[in-house]
């Protein structure tokens, strides 16, 4: 892998990114691109802004806040943006577009007084304020809430269309790069106060290596289990659900046939098993295969291989897109917290896959010169 990185990974030390004129993959991987246009338009795009003024984020219904550490740049707040929208890139100074009429404002430096009266963490010391055209769909519904976070925070009226893609985007980014992204006052409820949502950055697991080259399942195995441990094709039997787990299901069930009627419900079923089998038919002639392995209790986990012309916009640069490119899926089975802290147990077993996950990619990155993306879709590569 090359050692000009647009990004680090989100479970280690941070490698210091952003310092590269313009970038392309290759089968050498990320180049330098000296005679190609510069990703930076110009330092004083992205110069500071001065101090935020904390009157403009202290009333209800102003606009959102997203604050970094002092170690991240402006550059890989640009880089990240690059990766999810098309049309992202700094359009004028302090004026960085995402995607469409949505914009980040910024950067802005923060001092003590500043974080104290907005709650900001104490780490926080560069800020961008969103402009994004509102869109929402009403209140959350009680029955949907404590599942994600970000809804939650807007469940007086909730985001939909591009603001909500945009917000999604941006938490991603705060996941990838320690920051935090403030909800202002009146968005969780009429008299709610400003909420500071921190995505935990061991919270992305998975990963995927997108290559020109396909291994088939027995080298794939023998190739993997050195760092993965023994691999099954078979999944094997699940084990009995708990009362609690079978109760829940019961009763989402029930609240689903309430809200959407029996008849509803058939014909949605019905659609979902004819999707099914096509794509089960497809699979089938892709010789699509996957591999089961286990680093114990809450460790478990699956390597899914297949093939397909459809990948990131990240690797929209990449020699060989529009051309297939085998891709090795690599993913935690373990449950999804929601909202919930992880146990100490549950942590731990994390680390396990997050560790384990990093020297397959890294392994098969090097083995089939894949290109690593992480599950929110930015590169993810190492000194």
């Amino acid at each position: 892998m090359s050692d000009t990185p647009l990004t680090d990974t989100s479970t280690f030390a941070r490698i210091e990114t952003g310092k590269i004129p313009a970038v392309r993959i290759t089968e050498q991987g990320l180049q330098t691109q000296k005679q190609a246009a510069a990703i930076n338009p110009g330092a004083s795009y992205m110069g500071s802004q001065g101090l935020l003024k904390v009157g403009d984020f202290s009333a209800v219904g102003c606009k959102q806040l997203v604050v970094f550490p002092a170690e991240v740049t402006p550059e890989e707040v640009e880089a990240l943006a690059v990766s999810l929208w098309e049309d992202a890139g700094w359009v004028a100074p302090g004026r960085l577009r995402l995607s469409g009429s949505a914009a980040l404002n910024g950067p802005f430096s923060l001092d003590q007084k500043i974080r104290e009266s907005l709650q900001l963490p104490a780490q926080s010391q560069l800020a961008f304020y969103l402009e994004c055209p509102r869109q929402r769909g009403g209140e959350l519904a009680k029955d949907l809430r404590g599942i994600d976070s970000l809804t939650d925070a807007f469940a007086a009226s909730e985001p939909i269309g591009l603001e909500d893609e945009i917000l999604r985007g941006l938490l991603a980014i705060c996941r990838r790069l320690g920051g935090s992204l403030r909800v202002g006052p009146g968005n969780r409820a009429v008299d709610s106060p400003a909420q500071i949502l921190s995505p935990d950055p061991d919270s992305a697991v998975n990963l995927t290596v997108y290559s020109p080259y396909w291994i088939e399942k027995t080298s794939l195995k023998k190739l993997l289990e050195p760092v993965m441990g023994e691999l099954h094709t078979n999944p094997g039997s699940p084990e009995r659900p708990r009362r609690s787990q079978r109760r829940f299901a019961q009763e989402a069930e029930a609240l689903v046939t309430a809200q959407l009627g029996a008849e509803k419900l058939a014909w949605i079923a019905a659609e979902a098993a004819a999707f099914d089998k096509e794509v089960g038919n497809q699979i089938k002639h892709s010789n699509a295969f996957a591999l089961y392995g286990s680093r114990g209790a809450g460790a478990d986990f699956f390597v899914g291989v297949e093939t397909s012309v459809q990948v990131p916009l990240s690797l929209r640069f990449h020699p060989n897109h529009g051309q297939p490119f085998a891709i090795y899926q690599l993913q935690w089975l373990g449950e999804s917290p929601g909202n919930r802290r992880l146990s100490r147990v549950e942590r731990v077993a994390r680390m396990k896959v997050i560790n384990m996950f990093e020297d397959a990619a890294r392994l098969l990155a090097q083995v089939a010169a894949g290109t690593v993306i992480d599950e929110d879709s930015f590169l993810v590569t190492w000194n």
